[in-house]
């Protein structure tokens, strides 16, 4: 029995890893673009910046509704049929170009109407050009994550995770040539940070569906019940992170009007808390791609085996980071800034983020896991309640009328996503045991 337990953590520790380093290079990218921007112009930072932010979400949609792909595809593999017969590359592609289509025609909308948003006069319009431009990125960008997910239904994750640690050098190197100008090429600032984008997906995305093509089964054919099974599947999916995403992005929103080292700390304190969730978000890619050919297979102690071990290998790791910002905060604040009332605040809202780890670690796993078991619509409607009805309300009272501040929103998001971690584990539960193969 032990052993049996031994080696299927090997195997899906050996899958997560290199979807670690992907997801770990995608935030790179980020970096990438702050570091070279705040050697242009402190406008610049802001813009591209804020422009980032705006992107996000819409990022997030499509990239989250795009996971049904690899469960799905998986699920097919465990079956034993094979996908050039099930017409899955084709019918992934097809819902591919209707989402990206959609959300940059969204995004170019957006961009006309930034008047609305309110953004500081001294930034507005470079952010409206970095839109302009950027905004057609998202096309390559999901048929790169659309050819990553249907790579990893064949367990081939090396390549294309590999490939995004990469193409950082190059994201880079357009960067700083595009924004500072070099030779005959002019300096563009903002838009050619933007531009830098565009290219850096499109050779992600041309690379990834060459090497797509070459290592497994690509037939063109589309099937339109497959297209309504990935969209079934994936849009419940890609709003429950939409969900999820509006939520932070309002904490911030009402973060940013407290005192500016409050905001300060606020922001140093999210962007370590995204770069360790950053593994609980590869364990949901495992838990997608492997819950979901054990269905296919119609072996239900596999599947619960390898849901087990996708809680325990996130349970284990956000324990460790929950320790971590409870033990060392101040070093971690400090490695940022030497304000220190931004530190002494940035400590004590660790206290709060650590209480936050466990929860967000398990629910993120669930959705991985519900999504292989082919459940998507009840997580999102648990998922909505669990943030917009629970977390928001208790956090607002606390912070304003506890007067508990962003602490209070804080300990607002760990209630809630503890509820809703609950809630999934529930469903979960209640499903696998109906789970009957004949």
């Amino acid at each position: 029995m032990l052993n049996k337990i031994r080696l299927t953590f090997r195997e899906l520790f050996l899958f997560t890893i290199p979807l670690i380093i992907g997801q770990v290079g995608q935030m790179l990218f980020g970096i990438g673009d702050t570091f070279i921007a705040g050697r242009y112009s402190t406008e610049a930072l802001s813009a591209i910046g804020v422009g980032s932010a705006i992107v996000a979400p819409f990022i997030m949609l499509g990239v989250s509704t795009l996971f049904s792909v690899s469960s799905i595809s998986s699920r097919i593999r465990g079956e034993g049929s094979c996908p050039r017969d099930e017409k899955m590359w084709g019918s992934s592609l097809v819902l591919c170009s209707f989402i990206s289509v959609i959300l940059t025609a969204l995004l170019y909308v957006l961009t006309y109407n930034l008047d609305y948003i309110g953004l500081h006069q001294d930034i507005q319009s470079e952010v409206q050009v970095f839109l302009y431009y950027v905004a057609i990125s998202l096309i390559p960008a999901l048929f790169f994550h659309t050819a990553k997910e249907y790579l990893q239904s064949f367990e081939k994750t090396f390549f294309a995770n590999g490939l995004v640690i990469g193409m950082n050098v190059v994201n880079i190197g357009m960067n700083w040539i595009l924004m500072f100008g070099y030779g005959p090429i002019p300096s563009l600032g903002v838009k050619g940070a933007a531009i830098a984008t565009i290219i850096t997906r499109t050779l992600m995305a041309i690379i990834l569906l060459i090497y797509t093509s070459k290592v497994v089964p690509c037939s063109l054919h589309v099937s339109k019940k497959r297209v309504n099974e990935l969209l079934k599947l994936g849009l419940p999916v890609g709003l429950g992170t939409l969900v999820e995403v509006l939520m932070f992005s309002t904490v911030t929103v009402l973060i940013g009007k407290m005192p500016i080292h409050i905001s300060a700390a606020h922001n140093i304190v999210l962007n370590i808390a995204g770069l360790t969730f950053m593994v609980p978000l590869a364990i949901n890619g495992t838990a997608g791609v492997k819950v979901s050919y054990a269905l296919g297979q119609k072996n239900k102690e596999k599947m619960e085996s390898y849901a087990l071990g996708c809680i325990l290998m996130a349970e284990g790791f956000m324990i460790l980071t929950a320790l971590t910002y409870v033990l060392i905060p101040t070093f971690l604040v400090s490695l940022f800034t030497s304000d220190p009332k931004v530190i002494a605040y940035g400590s004590a809202l660790f206290f709060y983020v650590a209480l936050f780890q466990v929860p967000d670690g398990l629910q993120i796993t669930m959705w991985g896991i519900l999504r292989g078991m082919g459940i998507s619509k009840l997580p999102l409607v648990l998922t909505f309640c669990g943030h917009w009805l629970i977390a928001i309300p208790i956090g607002l009272y606390l912070s304003y009328k506890l007067n508990m501040q962003a602490k209070g929103l804080w300990a607002g998001l760990a209630i809630g996503l503890t509820i809703v971690s609950l809630s999934l584990v529930g469903l979960y539960l209640k499903r696998i045991k109906k789970v009957q193969f004949e």
